[in-house]
């Protein structure tokens, strides 16, 4: 059974050997959150505020402060008033991964750690992976930023500073549950913080290398530099790599010392240039259920996916790969695939008798959108109607961009204004379709209930309708979509605003 190091004694002794007994419950960074009890760690550089903290830790009766001292050795002092023990720790910072790491008894030693990295897709193949594990009988640990799903532990990462520190209190609670798997989703912030750089991975999955140059060129090559260099250089056994993308084969070569399984789909060229592949040959694209055929180096076969979307057959494969490099076979695998589902609010299929069938996406930055209401042109259906969030674009050359966007992709595009009143929102709206000369493809309302009848009274099961819109205005779409679904008439005198 994994236990904490609760004294202060033990804990520090590999560096200062002269500390007496002291009982700690929790160690935190933060000032604003010590109980009574606590191990209180402060780092922070300026003396007013670094004062201020520990004056804070010993009057909410922290049993220890720990800070850092520029002074050549490490030493104590004890407060008389609180009776809080107090510890000046040289280059503290630099010890901090293993001062938690022994708090919590070294809890990566009794669990193995999937990470996924990438611009798009993380959290979808994170999620396939935990349903996968969860389909054969397995627990799973999650740790991203998701409501919780049933079986599944997860945590909210909102601060990356501390995010090594805090996946190490995560973990143990995790090998306390006796869970010895856990799937990491780390954003690109993660990746620059040196704390990271501490753990090791079974297997690092990476969805896409290439990222959006929205923030110009300078700043796409030096993410590229920093995924690079986590992958090169961090203790990692097994590394997934998205093929589809040309860099990943130059990455090929100059990674060092690590099973690379290298993934392509549809290519015709340079497909066997590692050991370990996984290549999709054909892709029969369907609302209801879509089946992809794969050769690979453990054998060929076909998944089913009852995922939306092209991006959504590589992840899958990647997620497959991940699940082959845990020992899973494929006679396994491949009849569990039909079972795994979309994930909430992230191309989510609902589809009532005989209504149309709604996609739900509720992120609608330029990328997403082109993303996927291009990758829709490979389903079989008579109109693509898109319900179009606006409220988040930032600028106008981003208003512009979406406009381009459901234009081309789009048969039809509603936008819903709660406000009409407001003219900051009206001219988002005409900055959106200002420059479009089918300008009968827009229809504007003012309520949702309105929207969506005249969906229902124009359209049929054969349509598809991309809902791209925030929660709260998705939650009002599916309330009267089902209602609607349920009448199956739709008075034509009560369409029109």
């Amino acid at each position: 059974m994994i236990k904490k190091i609760d004294n202060i004694q033990i804990l520090l002794n590999p560096w200062i050997n002269n500390i007496p007994q002291k009982k700690i419950c929790n160690i935190t960074r933060c000032s604003q959150k010590i109980k009574i009890g606590d191990l209180f760690i402060s780092l922070n550089q300026k003396i007013n505020i670094h004062k201020k903290s520990i004056i804070n830790a010993i009057k909410n009766k922290a049993n220890v402060v720990l800070y850092e001292t520029k002074k050549n050795k490490h030493g104590l002092c004890i407060s008389t008033k609180y009776n809080t023990l107090i510890i000046y720790f040289k280059k503290l910072r630099n010890y901090i991964h293993d001062i938690y790491e022994r708090f919590f008894s070294y809890p990566q030693k009794k669990i193995k750690l999937i990470g996924v990295i990438g611009t798009y897709g993380k959290t979808t193949v994170t999620n396939l992976i935990a349903q996968w594990e969860q389909l054969i009988n397995k627990k799973i640990g999650v740790i991203k930023n998701l409501e919780d799903t049933k079986n599944i532990f997860q945590s909210t990462m909102k601060n990356s500073i501390h995010y090594y520190n805090n996946v190490q209190k995560i973990l143990y609670r995790l090998v306390k549950k006796k869970i010895d798997l856990t799937i990491l989703e780390m954003p690109y912030t993660v990746l620059m913080q040196k704390q990271i750089s501490y753990l090791k991975f079974e297997s690092i999955i990476c969805t896409n290398i290439t990222n959006n140059n929205i923030n110009g060129q300078k700043n796409m090559f030096e993410k590229e530099k920093i995924k690079f260099s986590f992958l090169n250089k961090n203790t990692i056994k097994t590394i997934i790599l998205n093929g589809n993308e040309n860099i990943a084969n130059n990455w090929i070569n100059k990674i060092k010392n690590k099973k690379i399984i290298f993934i392509t789909t549809l290519k015709k060229n340079d497909i066997f240039n590692t050991k370990y592949w996984i290549h999709t040959i054909k892709i029969i694209y369907s609302t209801l259920r879509t089946k992809i055929f794969f050769n690979s180096t453990w054998g060929s076969g076909h998944l089913y996916s009852s995922l939306i979307g092209d991006f959504n057959v590589t992840n899958i494969i990647l997620a497959m790969a991940t699940m082959i490099s845990l020992k899973h076979p494929l006679n396994i695998l491949i009849p569990s695939s039909k079972f795994l589902r979309p994930i909430h609010r992230k191309m989510e299929k609902i589809q009532i008798n005989n209504s149309p069938l709604f996609i739900i996406n509720n992120i609608h930055t330029p990328q997403i959108l082109y993303r996927t209401l291009s990758s829709l042109k490979n389903y079989q259906y008579k109109n693509i109607w898109c319900i179009l969030g606006y409220k988040k674009t930032q600028n106008i050359s981003e208003r512009k961009i979406i406009g381009s966007i459901v234009e081309k992709f789009s048969d039809f595009i509603i936008l819903i204004n709660n406000d009409p009143h407001k003219n900051h929102e009206l001219l988002i709206i005409n900055e959106i379709i200002m420059n479009y000369y089918k300008k009968n493809k827009f229809f504007i309302f003012y309520k949702i209930k309105k929207a969506i009848q005249f969906i229902f009274y124009k359209t049929n099961k054969y349509d598809i309708i991309l809902v791209s819109e925030e929660e709260k205005k998705v939650k009002k779409i599916i309330k009267y979509m089902k209602l609607l679904s349920k009448k199956n008439i739709v008075s034509t005198d009560t369409v029109y605003e």
